[in-house]
C-alpha cells in the first residue's frame, strides 16, 4: 500500500473525528503503525492505524490492573493492605511500579469461575454487534513470564476507510458499538470482588 493512501485514510478518519466533536487527545507511534487516543465524552478510544491492513481498529480497554493500580493511587490504606496480604517488600520494588506489581498480585487471585462468567456475558453483549472482543493478559510476576493472569477484555470495532462508500456514519456507528458494549462489559466487570472491594473501600 503507498504511503500517501495510508496517511490520506488517517487523515480522513480523523477528519470525521473532529466532524463528531470527538477529541484527538494523544498521538504517537505504535509498533507498525499509528496510534491516536480519542475522548468522547470522557470515555477513551484508541484509534489503531495499521499500514499493512484494509482496515483501521477502534478499541475501548477493560483491564483490572488499571483499574486496581488506580485506586491504590487513591487510596494508600488499601494499597498497604494488600502489600501487607501478599507478603510484599516496598523496599524491594521501584517507587514507578509498585501500584502496577501489587495490583498484579491482587488480580491473579481472581477466580477463573468470575472471569468466565465475565466472558460468558461478554458473548451475550456480542449477539446484535459487529465489535469483535479479545481477552486482555499480562504476565504473572511470579512466574518470569511464563504464565498469563487475566486482565479483562478490549472491545474493537473495524473501520474500513479505504472503501469508496466510507462515511461518517461508519465512523460513527463504529465509536457508538464499541462505547455501548464496553459499557455493558463494564457493567459485568463491577460485579468482580476486585471492583466491589475498591467501590467498599471509596466509601
Amino acid at each position: 500500500m503507498a504511503a500517501d493512501e495510508y496517511y490520506d485514510a488517517i487523515g480522513e478518519v480523523l477528519s470525521y473525528v473532529l466532524s463528531a466533536e470527538d477529541f484527538v487527545v494523544g498521538q504517537e507511534r505504535a509498533k507498525n503503525g499509528t496510534y491516536f487516543l480519542i475522548n468522547r465524552d470522557n470515555t477513551n478510544l484508541e484509534f489503531y492505524a495499521a499500514p499493512n491492513e484494509r482496515y483501521f481498529t477502534l478499541i475501548r480497554q477493560h483491564s483490572l490492573r488499571r483499574r486496581v493500580s488506580q485506586a491504590y493511587r487513591e487510596n494508600n490504606q488499601l494499597l498497604s493492605k494488600h502489600m501487607e496480604e501478599y507478603e510484599m517488600d516496598e523496599s524491594t520494588i521501584r517507587d514507578e511500579n509498585l501500584h502496577e506489581r501489587v495490583a498484579a498480585e491482587r488480580i491473579r487471585d481472581v477466580s477463573e469461575e468470575q472471569a468466565e462468567r465475565v466472558v460468558n456475558d461478554v458473548e451475550s453483549f456480542m449477539i446484535h454487534s459487529d465489535c469483535r472482543i479479545r481477552n486482555r493478559t499480562i504476565s504473572d510476576p511470579e512466574s518470569s513470564g511464563e504464565d498469563e493472569i487475566w486482565d479483562g477484555v478490549q472491545i474493537i470495532g473495524l473501520l474500513y476507510p479505504y472503501e469508496d462508500n466510507f462515511s461518517p456514519r461508519d465512523y460513527e456507528q463504529a465509536a457508538q458499538e464499541v462505547i455501548s458494549v464496553g459499557s455493558q462489559i463494564e457493567e459485568a466487570m463491577n460485579k468482580m470482588d476486585v471492583l466491589q472491594e475498591i467501590e467498599s473501600a471509596r466509601t
